[in-house]
């Protein structure tokens, strides 16, 4: 799954003197906006924008900042290779460290979704050297959090739950600026507890997070949490449950275009009517799955033969 990560932005710049400026930092202001609610699509538009009207106005500064937004967002969306574009190349001839900062985190933050685990806790460690040396909370408890991810991809779940614990110490002395990263470390180590079967107190978490995702309007936290209660319930046996929660996640990744938890939903659904004897539900995911992946000619049968529960992970 994506993002949970807290999806840094670069923040608009005090007192646009001119027209293009101005109309930069606002275009720039929606797409921000945006993006803390989960709409991505519309973020991606207004980014778009907001590049265009930089490099009209040639201005380098901008027109980074604006590479930066396109690719935070791109990344969220599951275009890795394409977010990833350029970075390198920023991240090596930028003296602003907090330009600095965004380029290594994003990379880190696609490279962890490619799976490739090492090079993503190299970036990151280094978007944690730009933070510390910038003294910006908010930046370090996003790398902490980042860094509890790839932690967590690698098995590693006590480690994972100290640095989401590190980054919700730093967030919460930042209340009610920070609801939003707070909702998302909710949400995260709620799953983590998940895995190492701590699942009522992971339930618990999750329901947290879910409430304050609706607070503050965060539609990709709130349907990831569903996602979670939905794994969560299935774990219990709590089928009835379980169901409920994957439609709605399901519903709502598809409308939103969250393409990562929408196969996850296909993925816990299916295994549902398994467990359930529900042959059509069954079939109606499992077969989805088979659509989506045509690379592996068996898979559809291959999930019919074993609980998917065991080979899963909602966090890619």
């Amino acid at each position: 799954m994506t993002p949970p990560e807290s999806t840094p932005h670069l923040e608009p710049a005090p007192a646009a003197a001119d027209e293009p400026s101005r109309q930069f930092e606002e275009l720039s202001r929606i797409g921000q906006q945006a993006t803390l609610v989960g709409d991505f699509r519309r973020a991606l538009t207004f980014y778009r924008r907001a590049h265009d009207v930089a490099v009209l106005a040639d201005d380098p500064e901008r027109i980074d900042r604006a590479h930066l937004n396109l690719s935070m967002v791109r990344v969220q969306l599951g275009e890795r290779k394409l977010g990833e574009e350029g970075l390198r190349e920023i991240l090596l001839r930028t003296g602003d460290l907090r330009v600095g900062f965004t380029a290594a985190y994003n990379l880190a933050s696609s490279l962890r979704q490619r799976g490739r685990h090492d090079r993503a806790m190299s970036y990151a460690r280094r978007a944690m050297d730009r933070a510390q040396a910038l003294e910006a909370a908010d930046l370090i408890a996003g790398c902490h959090n980042l860094i509890g991810n790839i932690l967590l991809n690698q098995s590693y779940l006590d480690e994972a739950l100290t640095a989401y614990h590190t980054a919700l110490g730093l967030r919460r002395s930042n209340a009610p600026e920070s609801l939003f990263s707070i909702a998302i470390l909710e949400e995260n180590i709620g799953y983590c507890l998940l895995l190492k079967g701590q699942l009522s107190e992971g339930i618990e978490r999750i329901l947290r997070a879910l409430e304050l995702a609706g607070e503050v309007g965060d539609r990709r936290c709130r349907t990831e949490c569903q996602q979670d209660l939905c794994y969560g319930y299935l774990l219990l046996e709590r089928y009835d449950e379980a169901l409920a929660r994957g439609k709605l996640a399901l519903d709502e990744a598809l409308d939103a275009g969250y393409a990562d938890i929408s196969e996850n939903c296909h993925y816990l659904l299916g295994e549902l009517g398994t467990r359930t004897d529900d042959l059509a539900l069954r079939d109606q995911h499992f077969e989805r799955l088979q659509r989506l992946h045509p690379e592996l000619p068996f898979l559809r049968d291959f999930l019919c033969s074993v609980d998917v529960t065991s080979i899963i992970t909602l966090r890619r």
